[in-house]
Protein backbone atom coordinates (compact mmCIF):
# COMPACT_ATOMS: atom_id res chain seq x y z
CA UNK A 1 0.00 0.00 0.00
CA UNK A 2 1.42 3.42 -0.96
CA UNK A 3 1.90 5.95 1.79
CA UNK A 4 -0.09 9.07 0.81
CA UNK A 5 2.38 11.35 2.57
CA UNK A 6 5.34 10.14 0.48
CA UNK A 7 6.05 11.71 -2.94
CA UNK A 8 4.75 9.83 -5.94
CA UNK A 9 7.29 8.16 -8.24
CA UNK A 10 6.10 10.15 -11.26
CA UNK A 11 6.57 13.43 -9.39
CA UNK A 12 10.04 12.37 -8.21
CA UNK A 13 11.09 11.27 -11.69
CA UNK A 14 9.88 14.53 -13.19
CA UNK A 15 11.92 16.44 -10.59
CA UNK A 16 14.96 14.37 -11.50
CA UNK A 17 14.43 15.08 -15.21
CA UNK A 18 14.28 18.81 -14.50
CA UNK A 19 17.58 18.74 -12.62
CA UNK A 20 20.06 19.33 -15.52
CA UNK A 21 18.10 22.29 -16.91
CA UNK A 22 17.96 23.93 -13.46
CA UNK A 23 21.68 23.45 -12.93
CA UNK A 24 22.47 24.70 -16.42
CA UNK A 25 20.28 27.75 -15.87
CA UNK A 26 22.13 28.57 -12.66
CA UNK A 27 25.51 28.26 -14.39
CA UNK A 28 24.40 30.46 -17.29
CA UNK A 29 23.06 33.10 -14.93
CA UNK A 30 26.31 33.11 -12.98
CA UNK A 31 28.28 33.66 -16.19
CA UNK A 32 25.99 36.46 -17.39
CA UNK A 33 25.93 38.19 -14.01
CA UNK A 34 29.71 38.05 -13.72
CA UNK A 35 30.17 39.55 -17.18
CA UNK A 36 27.55 42.21 -16.45
CA UNK A 37 29.17 43.19 -13.15
CA UNK A 38 32.60 43.44 -14.78
CA UNK A 39 31.13 45.61 -17.55
CA UNK A 40 29.49 47.79 -14.93
CA UNK A 41 32.83 48.18 -13.17
CA UNK A 42 34.43 49.12 -16.49
CA UNK A 43 31.72 51.72 -17.10
CA UNK A 44 32.38 53.23 -13.68
CA UNK A 45 36.07 53.38 -14.60
CA UNK A 46 35.38 54.70 -18.11
CA UNK A 47 33.37 57.76 -17.02
CA UNK A 48 36.20 59.53 -15.13
CA UNK A 49 38.86 58.20 -17.51
CA UNK A 50 37.21 59.72 -20.61
CA UNK A 51 37.07 63.02 -18.76
CA UNK A 52 40.75 62.74 -17.88
CA UNK A 53 41.53 61.86 -21.50
CA UNK A 54 39.83 65.06 -22.73
CA UNK A 55 41.69 67.25 -20.21
CA UNK A 56 44.99 65.63 -21.16
CA UNK A 57 44.32 66.26 -24.86
CA UNK A 58 43.54 69.93 -24.24
CA UNK A 59 46.57 70.40 -21.95
CA UNK A 60 48.77 68.93 -24.69
CA UNK A 61 47.35 71.51 -27.10
CA UNK A 62 48.09 74.25 -24.58
CA UNK A 63 51.68 73.03 -24.26
CA UNK A 64 52.15 72.84 -28.06
CA UNK A 65 50.68 76.33 -28.41
CA UNK A 66 53.11 77.67 -25.83
CA UNK A 67 56.03 76.19 -27.77
CA UNK A 68 54.75 77.81 -30.96
CA UNK A 69 54.44 81.17 -29.21
CA UNK A 70 58.01 80.86 -27.89
CA UNK A 71 59.15 80.85 -31.52
CA UNK A 72 57.21 84.08 -32.00
CA UNK A 73 58.84 85.52 -28.87
CA UNK A 74 62.34 84.70 -30.24
CA UNK A 75 61.87 86.75 -33.44
CA UNK A 76 63.44 90.28 -33.29
CA UNK A 77 60.26 92.19 -34.13
CA UNK A 78 57.77 89.68 -32.70
CA UNK A 79 56.52 88.85 -36.17
CA UNK A 80 56.82 85.74 -38.35
CA UNK A 81 56.09 85.31 -42.02
CA UNK A 82 52.72 83.86 -43.00
CA UNK A 83 54.10 80.49 -44.08
CA UNK A 84 55.86 79.95 -40.74
CA UNK A 85 52.76 81.11 -38.88
CA UNK A 86 50.62 78.60 -40.78
CA UNK A 87 53.12 75.83 -40.05
CA UNK A 88 53.25 76.67 -36.31
CA UNK A 89 49.45 76.72 -36.05
CA UNK A 90 49.21 73.43 -37.95
CA UNK A 91 51.73 71.71 -35.67
CA UNK A 92 49.84 72.99 -32.62
CA UNK A 93 46.49 71.92 -34.15
CA UNK A 94 45.06 75.36 -33.46
CA UNK A 95 43.30 78.17 -35.31
CA UNK A 96 44.72 80.95 -33.15
CA UNK A 97 46.49 81.29 -29.84
CA UNK A 98 47.49 83.81 -27.20
CA UNK A 99 49.92 83.78 -24.27
CA UNK A 100 49.88 86.10 -21.28
CA UNK A 101 52.81 86.42 -18.91
CA UNK A 102 52.67 88.81 -15.93
CA UNK A 103 53.98 92.27 -16.70
CA UNK A 104 54.76 91.39 -20.31
CA UNK A 105 52.89 92.09 -23.55
CA UNK A 106 50.46 89.51 -24.94
CA UNK A 107 51.86 87.15 -27.57
CA UNK A 108 49.38 86.25 -30.32
CA UNK A 109 49.62 83.97 -33.31
CA UNK A 110 46.91 83.77 -35.95
CA UNK A 111 43.87 85.99 -36.44
CA UNK A 112 42.77 88.24 -33.59
CA UNK A 113 39.63 86.19 -33.05
CA UNK A 114 37.97 83.35 -34.99
CA UNK A 115 34.73 84.22 -36.74
CA UNK A 116 32.73 82.14 -34.27
CA UNK A 117 33.29 80.38 -30.94
CA UNK A 118 30.79 77.62 -30.03
CA UNK A 119 32.07 76.85 -26.53
CA UNK A 120 34.61 78.17 -24.02
CA UNK A 121 36.43 76.08 -21.41
CA UNK A 122 38.66 77.35 -18.61
CA UNK A 123 40.73 74.42 -17.29
CA UNK A 124 41.84 76.45 -14.29
CA UNK A 125 38.49 76.36 -12.50
CA UNK A 126 36.54 73.37 -13.85
CA UNK A 127 35.03 70.81 -11.42
CA UNK A 128 35.19 67.06 -11.99
CA UNK A 129 31.49 66.87 -12.86
CA UNK A 130 31.86 69.70 -15.38
CA UNK A 131 34.74 67.88 -17.02
CA UNK A 132 32.73 64.64 -17.28
CA UNK A 133 29.74 66.50 -18.72
CA UNK A 134 31.90 68.31 -21.30
CA UNK A 135 33.61 65.06 -22.34
CA UNK A 136 30.27 63.42 -23.19
CA UNK A 137 29.10 66.65 -24.81
CA UNK A 138 32.04 66.43 -27.22
CA UNK A 139 31.36 62.72 -27.89
CA UNK A 140 27.68 63.31 -28.67
CA UNK A 141 27.60 66.72 -30.36
CA UNK A 142 31.19 67.64 -31.28
CA UNK A 143 33.04 67.41 -34.58
CA UNK A 144 32.43 70.73 -36.32
CA UNK A 145 32.56 73.24 -33.49
CA UNK A 146 35.17 75.87 -32.68
CA UNK A 147 36.14 75.96 -29.00
CA UNK A 148 38.14 78.32 -26.86
CA UNK A 149 40.40 76.70 -24.23
CA UNK A 150 42.15 78.68 -21.49
CA UNK A 151 44.57 77.26 -18.95
CA UNK A 152 48.00 77.33 -17.41
CA UNK A 153 50.82 76.30 -19.67
CA UNK A 154 52.23 72.85 -18.86
CA UNK A 155 55.69 74.29 -19.71
CA UNK A 156 55.49 77.35 -17.42
CA UNK A 157 52.84 77.64 -14.67
CA UNK A 158 53.07 81.42 -14.76
CA UNK A 159 51.89 81.65 -18.37
CA UNK A 160 48.19 81.61 -19.28
CA UNK A 161 47.53 80.13 -22.72
CA UNK A 162 44.37 80.81 -24.68
CA UNK A 163 43.91 78.67 -27.78
CA UNK A 164 41.16 78.41 -30.41
CA UNK A 165 40.74 75.08 -32.15
CA UNK A 166 38.20 72.81 -33.78
CA UNK A 167 36.90 69.96 -31.60
CA UNK A 168 36.89 67.42 -34.47
CA UNK A 169 40.34 65.96 -33.59
CA UNK A 170 39.35 65.92 -29.91
CA UNK A 171 36.17 63.98 -30.69
CA UNK A 172 38.05 61.50 -32.89
CA UNK A 173 40.60 60.96 -30.11
CA UNK A 174 37.85 60.38 -27.54
CA UNK A 175 36.00 57.97 -29.86
CA UNK A 176 39.18 56.02 -30.52
CA UNK A 177 39.88 55.87 -26.79
CA UNK A 178 36.29 54.73 -26.09
CA UNK A 179 36.48 51.92 -28.64
CA UNK A 180 39.75 50.71 -27.16
CA UNK A 181 38.23 50.79 -23.66
CA UNK A 182 35.17 48.91 -24.95
CA UNK A 183 37.15 46.09 -26.53
CA UNK A 184 39.43 45.89 -23.52
CA UNK A 185 36.40 45.73 -21.24
CA UNK A 186 34.85 42.95 -23.30
CA UNK A 187 38.06 40.93 -23.18
CA UNK A 188 38.46 41.49 -19.43
CA UNK A 189 34.77 40.65 -18.85
CA UNK A 190 35.00 37.41 -20.81
CA UNK A 191 38.23 36.31 -19.14
CA UNK A 192 37.04 37.31 -15.66
CA UNK A 193 33.60 35.83 -16.27
CA UNK A 194 35.08 32.56 -17.47
CA UNK A 195 37.42 32.32 -14.47
CA UNK A 196 34.69 33.21 -11.98
CA UNK A 197 32.29 30.86 -13.76
CA UNK A 198 34.74 27.97 -13.50
CA UNK A 199 35.47 28.77 -9.85
CA UNK A 200 31.78 29.05 -8.92
CA UNK A 201 30.91 25.93 -10.91
CA UNK A 202 33.59 23.95 -9.12
CA UNK A 203 33.00 25.38 -5.65
CA UNK A 204 29.22 25.95 -5.66
CA UNK A 205 27.25 24.69 -8.65
CA UNK A 206 28.66 21.14 -8.65
CA UNK A 207 27.98 20.60 -4.90
CA UNK A 208 24.48 22.10 -5.25
CA UNK A 209 23.84 19.89 -8.26
CA UNK A 210 24.98 16.91 -6.20
CA UNK A 211 22.65 17.90 -3.35
CA UNK A 212 19.72 18.37 -5.74
CA UNK A 213 20.36 15.05 -7.48
CA UNK A 214 20.53 13.27 -4.14
CA UNK A 215 17.30 14.87 -2.92
CA UNK A 216 15.54 13.86 -6.16
CA UNK A 217 16.83 10.29 -5.84
CA UNK A 218 15.98 10.13 -2.12
CA UNK A 219 12.44 11.37 -2.76
CA UNK A 220 11.82 8.31 -4.97
CA UNK A 221 12.44 5.93 -2.05
CA UNK A 222 12.76 7.85 1.25
CA UNK A 223 12.70 4.62 3.23
CA UNK A 224 15.85 3.28 1.51
CA UNK A 225 18.94 3.90 3.70
CA UNK A 226 21.19 3.39 0.67
CA UNK A 227 19.95 6.69 -0.80
CA UNK A 228 21.06 8.79 2.16
CA UNK A 229 23.69 11.31 1.05
CA UNK A 230 27.34 10.74 1.95
CA UNK A 231 28.91 14.09 3.01
CA UNK A 232 31.96 15.19 1.02
CA UNK A 233 33.82 16.32 4.13
CA UNK A 234 33.78 20.03 3.20
CA UNK A 235 34.08 22.45 6.11
CA UNK A 236 32.16 25.36 4.56
CA UNK A 237 28.44 26.17 4.42
CA UNK A 238 27.78 23.56 1.72
CA UNK A 239 29.47 20.95 3.88
CA UNK A 240 27.17 21.95 6.74
CA UNK A 241 24.21 21.68 4.34
CA UNK A 242 25.29 18.14 3.41
CA UNK A 243 25.60 17.13 7.06
CA UNK A 244 22.21 18.67 7.86
CA UNK A 245 20.60 16.98 4.87
CA UNK A 246 22.10 13.65 5.90
CA UNK A 247 20.69 14.02 9.41
CA UNK A 248 17.25 14.90 8.05
CA UNK A 249 17.28 11.98 5.62
CA UNK A 250 18.34 9.51 8.33
CA UNK A 251 15.63 10.83 10.67
CA UNK A 252 13.01 10.64 7.90
CA UNK A 253 14.12 7.15 6.89
CA UNK A 254 13.93 5.95 10.50
CA UNK A 255 10.55 7.64 10.97
CA UNK A 256 9.13 6.02 7.83
CA UNK A 257 10.46 2.62 8.88
CA UNK A 258 8.96 3.06 12.34
CA UNK A 259 5.72 4.29 10.82
CA UNK A 260 5.49 1.24 8.58
CA UNK A 261 6.03 -1.03 11.56
CA UNK A 262 3.50 0.88 13.66
CA UNK A 263 1.01 0.70 10.81
CA UNK A 264 1.40 -3.06 10.78
CA UNK A 265 1.07 -3.24 14.55
CA UNK A 266 -1.93 -0.89 14.41
CA UNK A 267 -3.68 -3.09 11.88
CA UNK A 268 -3.04 -6.13 14.05
CA UNK A 269 -4.22 -4.32 17.21
CA UNK A 270 -7.35 -3.12 15.40
CA UNK A 271 -8.18 -6.70 14.39
CA UNK A 272 -7.51 -7.97 17.91
CA UNK A 273 -9.57 -5.13 19.41
CA UNK A 274 -12.44 -5.87 17.05
CA UNK A 275 -12.48 -9.55 17.97
CA UNK A 276 -11.90 -8.76 21.64
CA UNK A 277 -14.77 -6.30 21.66
CA UNK A 278 -17.16 -9.04 20.53
CA UNK A 279 -15.87 -11.41 23.20
CA UNK A 280 -16.11 -8.73 25.91
CA UNK A 281 -19.63 -7.82 24.86
CA UNK A 282 -20.64 -11.43 25.32
CA UNK A 283 -18.90 -11.48 28.70
CA UNK A 284 -20.74 -8.31 29.71
CA UNK A 285 -24.09 -9.88 28.86
CA UNK A 286 -23.21 -12.96 30.93
CA UNK A 287 -22.12 -10.76 33.84
CA UNK A 288 -25.47 -8.94 33.66
CA UNK A 289 -27.23 -12.29 34.02
CA UNK A 290 -25.03 -13.22 37.00
CA UNK A 291 -25.62 -9.79 38.56
CA UNK A 292 -29.32 -10.58 38.76
CA UNK A 293 -28.51 -13.58 40.99
CA UNK A 294 -30.03 -13.63 44.48
CA UNK A 295 -26.70 -14.59 46.06
CA UNK A 296 -25.16 -11.34 47.47
CA UNK A 297 -21.58 -12.59 47.14
CA UNK A 298 -22.04 -13.54 43.48
CA UNK A 299 -23.72 -10.19 42.84
CA UNK A 300 -20.81 -8.29 44.42
CA UNK A 301 -18.16 -10.17 42.46
CA UNK A 302 -20.15 -9.77 39.26
CA UNK A 303 -20.33 -5.99 39.66
CA UNK A 304 -16.52 -5.78 39.72
CA UNK A 305 -16.27 -8.03 36.68
CA UNK A 306 -18.81 -5.90 34.81
CA UNK A 307 -16.91 -2.69 35.53
CA UNK A 308 -13.64 -4.26 34.32
CA UNK A 309 -15.32 -5.55 31.16
CA UNK A 310 -16.86 -2.12 30.48
CA UNK A 311 -13.43 -0.45 30.80
CA UNK A 312 -11.99 -3.06 28.44
CA UNK A 313 -14.76 -2.42 25.92
CA UNK A 314 -14.19 1.34 26.17
CA UNK A 315 -10.47 0.83 25.56
CA UNK A 316 -11.11 -1.40 22.54
CA UNK A 317 -13.64 1.06 21.10
CA UNK A 318 -11.26 4.00 21.58
CA UNK A 319 -8.39 2.04 20.02
CA UNK A 320 -10.47 1.10 16.98
CA UNK A 321 -11.69 4.68 16.53
CA UNK A 322 -8.18 6.13 16.90
CA UNK A 323 -6.75 3.63 14.39
CA UNK A 324 -9.46 4.33 11.79
CA UNK A 325 -9.75 8.11 12.08
CA UNK A 326 -6.56 9.23 10.27
CA UNK A 327 -5.29 12.81 10.19
CA UNK A 328 -8.02 15.37 10.97
CA UNK A 329 -9.09 17.83 8.27
CA UNK A 330 -10.27 21.26 9.32
CA UNK A 331 -12.83 23.58 7.71
CA UNK A 332 -12.32 26.79 9.69
CA UNK A 333 -14.61 29.80 9.69
CA UNK A 334 -14.63 33.17 11.42
CA UNK A 335 -16.51 33.29 14.72
CA UNK A 336 -16.65 35.19 18.00
CA UNK A 337 -15.64 33.92 21.43
CA UNK A 338 -19.29 33.40 22.47
CA UNK A 339 -19.99 31.27 19.40
CA UNK A 340 -16.79 29.29 19.93
CA UNK A 341 -17.14 28.30 23.60
CA UNK A 342 -20.95 28.37 23.97
CA UNK A 343 -21.82 24.76 22.94
CA UNK A 344 -18.97 23.12 24.89
CA UNK A 345 -19.70 25.25 27.97
CA UNK A 346 -23.42 24.40 27.86
CA UNK A 347 -22.67 20.69 27.70
CA UNK A 348 -20.22 20.90 30.61
CA UNK A 349 -22.75 22.81 32.75
CA UNK A 350 -25.34 20.10 32.15
CA UNK A 351 -22.87 17.29 32.76
CA UNK A 352 -21.21 18.84 35.85
CA UNK A 353 -23.78 21.14 37.54
CA UNK A 354 -21.74 21.39 40.76
CA UNK A 355 -18.81 23.11 39.01
CA UNK A 356 -18.70 26.89 38.60
CA UNK A 357 -18.03 27.86 34.96
CA UNK A 358 -16.88 31.37 33.96
CA UNK A 359 -15.83 33.10 30.74
CA UNK A 360 -13.52 36.13 30.88
CA UNK A 361 -12.19 38.41 28.17
CA UNK A 362 -13.74 40.05 25.12
CA UNK A 363 -17.04 38.43 24.20
CA UNK A 364 -16.64 39.58 20.59
CA UNK A 365 -12.99 38.47 20.45
CA UNK A 366 -12.59 37.11 16.88
CA UNK A 367 -11.02 33.78 16.03
CA UNK A 368 -10.95 31.38 13.10
CA UNK A 369 -11.57 27.70 13.83
CA UNK A 370 -13.37 24.54 12.80
CA UNK A 371 -16.52 24.46 14.89
CA UNK A 372 -16.57 20.68 15.37
CA UNK A 373 -12.86 20.41 16.16
CA UNK A 374 -13.04 23.28 18.64
CA UNK A 375 -16.04 21.68 20.37
CA UNK A 376 -14.13 18.41 20.83
CA UNK A 377 -11.03 20.23 22.17
CA UNK A 378 -12.93 22.34 24.70
CA UNK A 379 -15.19 19.46 25.77
CA UNK A 380 -12.15 17.32 26.50
CA UNK A 381 -10.35 20.04 28.48
CA UNK A 382 -13.43 21.07 30.46
CA UNK A 383 -14.47 17.51 31.33
CA UNK A 384 -10.90 16.65 32.36
CA UNK A 385 -10.86 19.63 34.73
CA UNK A 386 -14.21 18.68 36.27
CA UNK A 387 -13.34 14.99 36.60
CA UNK A 388 -9.99 15.90 38.23
CA UNK A 389 -11.89 17.51 41.13
CA UNK A 390 -12.00 21.20 40.17
CA UNK A 391 -14.79 23.28 41.70
CA UNK A 392 -14.22 26.27 39.42
CA UNK A 393 -13.14 26.47 35.74
CA UNK A 394 -12.37 29.77 33.99
CA UNK A 395 -12.06 30.32 30.23
CA UNK A 396 -10.00 33.47 29.63
CA UNK A 397 -9.54 34.80 26.08
CA UNK A 398 -7.54 37.63 24.56
CA UNK A 399 -6.31 38.67 21.15
CA UNK A 400 -2.67 39.24 20.19
CA UNK A 401 -2.82 41.94 17.51
CA UNK A 402 0.83 41.67 16.45
CA UNK A 403 0.72 37.88 16.03
CA UNK A 404 -2.87 37.97 14.67
CA UNK A 405 -3.87 35.15 17.00
CA UNK A 406 -6.47 34.56 19.69
CA UNK A 407 -5.46 32.75 22.87
CA UNK A 408 -7.82 30.71 25.08
CA UNK A 409 -6.65 29.71 28.54
CA UNK A 410 -8.58 27.05 30.48
CA UNK A 411 -7.80 27.40 34.21
CA UNK A 412 -9.10 25.21 37.02
CA UNK A 413 -8.55 25.03 40.79
CA UNK A 414 -8.11 21.25 40.86
CA UNK A 415 -5.28 19.30 42.53
CA UNK A 416 -3.08 19.34 39.42
CA UNK A 417 -1.77 16.56 37.23
CA UNK A 418 0.46 13.80 38.58
CA UNK A 419 4.07 13.78 37.40
CA UNK A 420 3.60 10.55 35.43
CA UNK A 421 0.73 12.07 33.47
CA UNK A 422 2.64 15.32 32.80
CA UNK A 423 5.62 13.45 31.35
CA UNK A 424 3.46 11.67 28.71
CA UNK A 425 0.59 14.12 28.48
CA UNK A 426 0.30 14.19 24.68
CA UNK A 427 1.42 10.60 24.03
CA UNK A 428 -1.41 8.25 22.96
CA UNK A 429 -2.34 5.60 25.56
CA UNK A 430 0.26 7.02 27.99
CA UNK A 431 -0.90 10.31 29.49
CA UNK A 432 -4.15 9.45 31.23
CA UNK A 433 -4.47 10.84 34.75
CA UNK A 434 -7.76 9.14 35.69
CA UNK A 435 -8.45 5.46 36.38
CA UNK A 436 -9.72 3.66 33.31
CA UNK A 437 -8.71 6.47 30.97
CA UNK A 438 -7.33 5.66 27.51
CA UNK A 439 -4.89 8.57 27.29
CA UNK A 440 -6.23 9.56 23.85
CA UNK A 441 -8.15 12.74 24.70
CA UNK A 442 -5.30 15.26 24.86
CA UNK A 443 -3.29 13.78 21.94
CA UNK A 444 -6.39 14.01 19.75
CA UNK A 445 -7.11 17.52 21.03
CA UNK A 446 -3.59 18.64 20.06
CA UNK A 447 -3.99 17.07 16.59
CA UNK A 448 -7.28 18.95 16.14
CA UNK A 449 -5.61 22.23 17.20
CA UNK A 450 -2.71 21.76 14.79
CA UNK A 451 -5.10 20.94 11.95
CA UNK A 452 -6.48 24.49 12.39
CA UNK A 453 -2.96 26.08 12.34
CA UNK A 454 -3.15 26.39 16.12
CA UNK A 455 -1.47 24.84 19.13
CA UNK A 456 -2.38 23.31 22.48
CA UNK A 457 0.04 23.27 25.41
CA UNK A 458 0.15 22.78 29.16
CA UNK A 459 1.15 26.06 30.82
CA UNK A 460 1.29 24.97 34.45
CA UNK A 461 -0.05 22.34 36.84
CA UNK A 462 0.23 22.14 40.59
CA UNK A 463 -1.72 22.22 43.88
CA UNK A 464 -3.20 25.61 42.90
CA UNK A 465 -4.65 24.21 39.68
CA UNK A 466 -3.93 23.47 36.02
CA UNK A 467 -3.74 25.84 33.05
CA UNK A 468 -3.95 24.81 29.38
CA UNK A 469 -3.42 27.29 26.54
CA UNK A 470 -5.08 27.02 23.12
CA UNK A 471 -3.77 29.35 20.37
CA UNK A 472 -5.85 29.86 17.23
CA UNK A 473 -5.65 32.22 14.23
Amino acid sequence: MTDPSSPSPSRSLSAARRLPSLAGGLSARLLLLTAAFVMLAEVLIYVPSISFRRVTFLEERLGQSHLALLGLEASPDGMVDPDLQTMLLSHAGAIAMKARRPYQPVLMLGPDMPHRVDASYDLRRYSAWDQIWDAFDVLLYGGERVIEVTGWSPKDPEVVIQVYLGDGPLRMDLLDYSWRILWLSLVISLITGALVFLALTWLTVRPIRRLTANMAAFSEAPDDPARVISPSGRRDELGMAEETLRGMQIALCDALTERARLAGVGTAVAKVSHDLKGILTTALLESDRLESSADPEVKHITQGIAQAVERAITLCSSTLKFAKEGPPKAHPRDMTLTEAVGPALARSRNQFPDVTWRVEGEEDCPLRADEGHLFRILTNLLSNAAEAGASQVVLHAWREERAKRTTLEIRDDGPGLPNRARDNLFQPFSGSAKPGGTGLGLPIARELARAQSGSLALVSSGPEGTVFRLDLP
